[in-house]
């Protein structure tokens, strides 16, 4: 019996490793996705602000028409004052030059209004540019990272199930079913072996065992199970805390 415990704190070992390993094949993927997300987001941010940018200089370029428009009429209108011959063309070539001038005066003010909008909306671009390089460098070396692990994540599950299939030949068949039964109740990973020595508690729950259940420990002779968790007592002198003067 005290070989069949010796090979189940190896085992333990062993299902521990593979249990990590399923673990990250369920969350790394999950980390990618945030990682992902972070970068997506500055992407974003970087292609509204260009976007807006974009809209903002072909809204100016509209105003720049809008005053090379009226300074051409002003200028028509002001030639044409010389070939006048009535008081109502006068008028009505005035109304013209009053309007191209008012068409001037409203395109120029927001031209000018447009122009410092730019102007910061280039600053804000450049900002929001850096922004993404740089997280987009500090966060790609670890989304690769993350995806070259999980690729060979089944890899090496398989490599550590071999070392299970190795050891368990060794073990006697009850000793193996009740472990076996116990590892399958573990849905977080919780150890199965309880290793025990001087400090009379169980290492899984930490509940304190009897001087009389200790003795049984031992000797070894047979599977003794934790009455509060359920983990198989191993005892282990060399696992005792160190001591202290």
């Amino acid at each position: 019996m005290l070989k069949d415990l010796e090979y189940l704190v190896k085992l333990q070992d062993i299902d521990l490793r593979i249990h990590e390993q399923e673990l990250a094949k369920e969350q790394l993927p999950a980390t990618v996705k945030e990682l992902e997300g972070i970068i997506e987001k500055a992407k974003d941010e970087l292609d509204s602000i260009s976007a807006k940018l974009g809209n903002a200089g072909k809204e100016l370029s509209g105003f720049e028409d809008q005053i090379k428009k009226a300074q051409e009429n002003l200028e028509k209108s002001q030639t044409r004052l010389n070939s006048i011959k009535t008081n109502r063309e006068y008028d009505a070539v005035h109304a013209e030059i009053e309007a191209a001038k008012n068409m001037l005066h409203t395109s120029e003010g927001k031209k000018t209004k447009l122009t410092e909008e730019v102007a910061k909306m280039n600053s804000a671009t450049e900002t929001a540019q850096k922004d993404y390089e740089t997280i987009k460098n500090e966060n790609d070396p670890k989304v690769a990272t993350l995806n070259s692990k999980i690729a060979s994540i089944d890899s090496i599950i398989a490599s550590i199930a071999k070392e299970r299939e190795a050891i368990t030949p060794q073990i006697t068949t009850p000793t193996l079913r009740t472990y076996n039964q116990i590892l399958k109740r573990r849905k977080t990973g919780r150890k199965v072996i309880s290793l025990v020595n001087r400090t009379r508690t169980c290492s899984v729950c930490f509940k304190m065992l009897e001087q009389q259940l200790m003795n049984e420990i031992k000797r070894s002779s047979k599977i003794i199970t934790c009455q509060s968790c359920g983990a198989i007592f191993v005892w282990s002198p060399g696992n005792d805390p160190a001591v202290t003067a």
